[in-house]
Order: structure tokens, then sequence, then C-alpha cells
């Protein structure tokens, strides 16, 4: 739902956060990657997947042909366009409690979620609840202060490239948190979560990263990645399982 505006400051003519989700498909295909690999490599076949924040279902989709698929999203447009789509979404607060039952889901997605809550430690709870034994929450956050970030803070050019409410004077940005890596840790441990897989090293910002690739040099791009994550990785994403107590 578009935030309350100022009086005499007057509405875009789209809703801009379904607008947004529908042209940020093309910029979204690290994820869709690493999904492939967890696909392929890591079980996520013949599944109950849940994914908190679907959007508009890009994501979900990509997974349909597989498993058995179902999102949340606060935004009821985009809840309605997925469904419409023949990917069942439910129109809910993801800050609070959801009515959906427990040990509903084997995987639960939180892909470019968390950022935009005001209580993202709530939201994961609920991903634990949702999970069946031996599930696994999926989750990717941005990383805004990898070296492209702080040269841009440095520049005095804002904290993200894009203006995303030109009509507002002050706050442009649709997050709410921005995280280092060890927030996510911390995050994780608030919620019973380890970490059992990462992949954030395949998110390298290295400058010429995918050249570098190209060239048979990605093992080093990716072990510099993972020496200096909060510097040289575009993003943080783990699969995650209950923490053992035992």
């Amino acid at each position: 739902m578009s935030a309350a505006r100022p009086p005499g400051v007057a509405s875009p003519a789209v809703n801009y956060e379904t607008a947004w989700l529908a042209a940020e498909q093309d910029q979204r295909g690290h994820i869709a990657a690493l999904l492939q690999q967890l696909q392929q490599h890591h079980g996520l076949q013949g599944a109950q997947v849940l994914e908190l924040g679907s959007g508009l279902g890009h994501n979900l989709r990509q997974l349909a042909p597989h498993n058995r698929v179902r999102g949340v999203d606060g935004l009821a447009e985009a809840a309605a366009r997925a469904s419409a789509q023949g990917i069942p979404t439910l129109c809910a607060n993801l800050d609070q409690p959801l009515p959906l039952p427990d040990a509903c889901a084997d995987w639960v997605l939180c892909l470019d979620v968390l950022e935009h809550l005001v209580a993202p430690e709530q939201a994961l709870r609920e991903a634990v609840r949702l999970l069946r034994p031996g599930g696994r929450v999926v989750i990717n956050l941005p990383n805004h202060f990898d070296w492209r970030g702080r040269w841009r803070i440095l520049r005095g050019s804002g904290i993200d490239s894009q203006r995303y409410f030109p009509d507002r004077p002050g706050w442009h940005y649709p997050h709410l948190r921005f995280f280092r890596r060890r927030d996510l840790d911390t995050l994780l441990a608030a919620a019973g979560l380890a970490v059992q897989l990462e992949l954030s090293h395949q998110c390298a910002s290295l400058p010429k990263a995918r050249l570098l690739a190209t060239l048979g040099l990605a093992r080093p791009v990716q072990a510099l990645a993972r020496a200096w994550p909060d510097l040289l990785q575009s993003g943080f994403f783990v699969v995650a399982g209950r923490r053992s107590t035992g």
C-alpha cells in the first residue's frame, strides 16, 4: 500500500510500489541463478514453498513447475495480480503474525523483504513457526555498504542510486533497515536459526567481477568476497535451518 502523502503533494499516476515490482524483474538475475542452484543441488524440488514478500510472484513462478508454491505480500494489488496469474498469494502485514497454520511449508523464502519491514525479527520468527521439521529459510538482504555504496555516500549521492519517491523532499528509499553481515547473524540467532548454506560470495561486487569470472578468475573473486563480506558483497544470501539445541 502506498504511504500517506503530505498535504499538497500530488500522488503519482500509478501505484509506485507495484510499478517498481514489475520493472525490477530484469534486475534480479542473480536471485534467479541462486534459486536455480537450490533447485538443482540442494533439494528445492517437490516441496511446499512459501514466500514472504512475494510481490508479483516472479520467484515463485520460477519454482512452480517443480514445487507447490504460495506467496504472502503486503501490497493488495500485487497479491491480486500474482493470484490472477496463477500464483496463490495472501495479502497480509508481514510485520504482524500471519493467518497461516504452523508447520505449513518446507521452504520459506525471504528475498529482499526484511529490509522493508519495521520488525524484520517478527517476520523471521513467523518463518520459523511456519517451517516443517527439517525445513529451511532462504534469505537475501541487499548490502548498501559495499565499496560502491560507501563511495556513493562519500560523494554525497545518497544511500542508494535511485530516487524511488521523486515527489518527496526527504526520504526517497523504500528500505527501512540497512544490514551488515553480522546484523544478519544477529537476526538469525534471535529467531533460533543457523546458517546451513552460504552463497553470499556469489554476489561479489568487485570492479569488473563478471569480466573476471569469464576470464576464469571466479574463485579468486569469490575468495575475496568471502574475506571482506561487508565491502565486497552486493548482498547476503543464506539458507538457514532451526538451530540445534543438542
